[in-house]
């Protein structure tokens, strides 16, 4: 059986969100096909010193500061880290993420699995002017040139890719768009209570993920509505919430735990919609969890979500940057419309089982790997 190194900054915690939830799925998917190799992570040491000087550079002194996290000593120290693993019995490695692994250099085919590269990245959260275009440049290099020596780039979106391929000039001929799942396990069946009106958003910054915005149509919703709700899941609100009737914040669930998961699960199994008008985001996971239970969501065509959410079919997109009334006006027109909104489940339903299963997932990234490999 094929030996493959798996290199990674993450732990592995299964019940972990985001970045770390699909760092594990991907990991226990790799085990069904290899023997996989999977050493404890490798997080990258940055200096508390350099930290300190990006930030008084950029906030204080109003200047362009280096990227220090991704400075050549630093990735110089990754690439060192992760060769202590090449050992002679491995046949190919599997880097998780691009740019801390850009100055790697193994003795054997490599593949890398990745949600976006480091310029989009840039370009999704910070100002252009707030580091020096040549540090910035270097850094896109660098990344660039391991890409296009790697043997496959797996991509979990297709937005992410083409982002890529446009930013660096890649070859399209080993660049491949294999998706991801999400964290919770689906259910068997769409067990959403009929005429029961729960809105949900999830998001550990409440505005970033349009939580103000949620705030302001759900006040002039109420009014019509009178048994809607809202749950918030996650970071604390922003805004005069709390005099708000209906409007239940549950704090951060921890899917580590086991009644906080069930806690979540509970949610999104009765939720009429969930709502995520985010204003930065790449390839949200919730989503795609919503949708396992059979929940449309509202959010923003924008970023990878067009690609987890089927405007009109399995949810409703709205255009960037979203606004309230928006939002308003796309809850009620789901509400008015109860056969429309049925199908809408039973498409979402659907729809995540054909596409964002980790099995189906792992089966074509393995047989990938192989068909580059033999």
């Amino acid at each position: 059986m094929t030996r493959l190194l798996y290199i990674t900054d993450l732990e592995y915690k299964p019940g972990g969100g985001g970045s770390y939830a699909v760092n594990a799925h991907i990991q226990d998917q790799l085990k069904k096909h290899f023997d996989l190799c999977s050493p404890e992570p490798i997080v990258p040491k940055i200096s508390f010193w350099q930290r300190l000087l990006s930030r008084i550079q950029r906030y204080g002194l109003r200047r362009a500061s280096r990227f220090f996290y991704f400075s050549p000593a630093t990735l110089d120290s990754n690439a060192a880290r992760a060769a202590q693993y090449y050992s002679s019995d491995i046949d190919a490695v599997c880097f998780r993420s691009a740019a801390r692994w850009c100055h790697a250099t193994p003795p054997v085919p490599y593949f890398v699995y990745l949600d976006i590269v480091f310029h989009t990245f840039f370009e999704n959260t910070f100002a252009a002017d707030d580091f020096l275009a040549s540090d910035l440049e270097r850094i896109y290099a660098a990344e660039r040139q391991f890409l296009d020596k790697a043997e496959a780039v797996f991509f979990e979106s297709e937005w992410g890719m083409q982002r890529a391929l446009s930013a660096y000039s890649l070859g399209p001929e080993n660049c491949h768009v294999i998706g991801r799942g999400g964290l919770v396990t689906p259910p068997s069946e769409d067990t959403w209570p009929e005429g029961e009106f729960v809105l949900v958003s999830v998001a550990l910054n409440f505005e970033q993920k349009g939580g103000d915005l949620i705030l302001s149509a759900y006040v002039k919703l109420k009014q019509r509505y009178p048994n809607l709700r809202w749950h918030i899941v996650g970071g604390r609100p922003t805004g005069d919430w709390e005099h708000v009737d209906g409007i239940t914040w549950e704090g951060v669930l921890d899917p580590g735990k086991a009644s906080d998961l069930e806690r979540f699960r509970d949610l999104l199994a009765r939720a009429f919609v969930l709502l995520h008008p985010t204003r930065e985001d790449t390839n949200p996971l919730v989503l795609t969890e919503a949708a396992y239970f059979g929940c449309p969501c509202i959010s923003v065509r924008h970023f990878a979500i067009p690609e987890l959410v089927i405007d009109g079919e399995t949810g409703v997109l709205v255009d960037f940057p979203p606004r309230s009334h928006e939002l308003e006006a796309a809850v009620s027109q789901l509400i008015e419309s109860p056969d429309r909104y049925r199908k809408m489940r039973r498409a979402a339903f659907d729809f995540a089982r054909t596409h964002f299963e980790w099995d189906v997932i792992g089966a074509r990234m393995a047989s990938m790997i192989r068909e580059h490999l033999h």
